[in-house]
């Protein structure tokens, strides 16, 4: 039956141990979850790498073949116990896999990747190592006891390895080298990662576009109803060029008029006779008119 070593080195860290783990090296729980569904495929695609190079396959069989077969028990008694020194001798063991500054490489991706601290990570790839190696050791001996074995067995292991590594940390180690044993299925997953990124950006794109487009739409539209709304608005009259109100001119025609009319009136009314002349003849005609006083004739 097909195995699989990331399966089976996770189900060896359960989120019990990882929680021990977070606690012994001062990390928040969900961090050192993170950084362990990490760290898995990573270790296990180093060592793929560390395989194919020559000799490679021989240190790595090697490794597995002096571990401790008592080792994952130990491993989780060191976790509990909180014996840092324990986990920090894997990340040792892995660092002579790997040669030169793999292991500083290794850490320096997880750490940023997963915002655990460096000292932290590097114990954590310690303890991943362990885990490994003694997961490795629990299978047929016949999967690793000689360079071969161990190669073939950890090239069958290409594709579910690739599938676990995160995409970003895929990306981050791409350019080291440290990924260059899985050959196809690394630049498969890398690729698909990158095309998953590009199709979101393009339906980000997309729907951006769309949503320019209909503003630009709404944006004419009401624009059109601004206009025909002005066009509907009455034009009012233009101002005479003299700029004087007609009401006043035509208010000053009439006054003129009635003033002529007035004038022409007053002097058509007839003259008054005077009273003195027509008075007096009447008055004389009645005292002559008169009879004469009895007193008068006596004199």
């Amino acid at each position: 039956m097909a195995i699989n070593l990331v399966s089976l080195v996770s189900q060896f860290l359960t989120p019990q141990l990882v929680g021990g783990l977070a606690r012994a090296l001062g990390i928040n729980e969900a961090v050192a979850q993170k950084l362990v569904a990490a760290a898995v495929p990573a270790v296990l695609a180093s060592l793929a790498t560390a395989a194919a190079a020559p000799g490679g396959a021989q240190k790595v069989s090697d490794a597995v073949s002096m571990s401790d077969p008592d080792i994952l028990t130990k491993l989780s008694g060191a976790i509990t116990g909180g014996n840092t020194r324990f986990l920090n001798e894997g990340g040792t063991l892995l660092s002579g896999l790997l040669g030169g500054g793999g292991l500083s490489t290794l850490t320096g991706a997880l750490s940023q990747f997963s915002g655990a601290p460096q000292p932290a990570t590097q114990a954590l790839l310690g303890t991943v190592t362990h885990a490994t190696v003694g997961t490795i050791g629990q299978q047929d001996p016949s999967n690793w006891s000689d360079p071969s074995a161990i190669l073939s067995m950890l090239n069958s292991q290409k594709s579910a390895i690739s599938a676990a590594l995160p995409p970003e940390l895929s990306r981050a180690l791409g350019a080291s080298g440290l990924l260059a044993g899985l050959g196809a299925a690394a630049a498969g997953a890398t690729q698909t990662a990158a095309s998953t990124v590009s199709s979101a950006a393009t339906a980000a794109s997309s729907t951006a576009s769309s949503a320019a487009s209909s503003a630009a739409r709404s944006a004419d539209a009401a624009a059109r109803t601004a206009q025909t709304a002005a066009s509907r608005v009455p034009t009012p009259p233009a101002p005479t060029s003299s700029g004087f109100p007609m009401w006043a001119i035509i208010l000053i025609v009439v006054v003129v008029l009635l003033a002529i009319w007035w004038f022409m009136t007053q002097n058509q009314k007839p003259a008054e006779p005077a009273k003195t002349g027509f008075l007096s003849a009447p008055v004389e005609f009645a005292l002559d008119a008169m009879p004469t006083p009895a007193f008068a004739q006596l004199d």
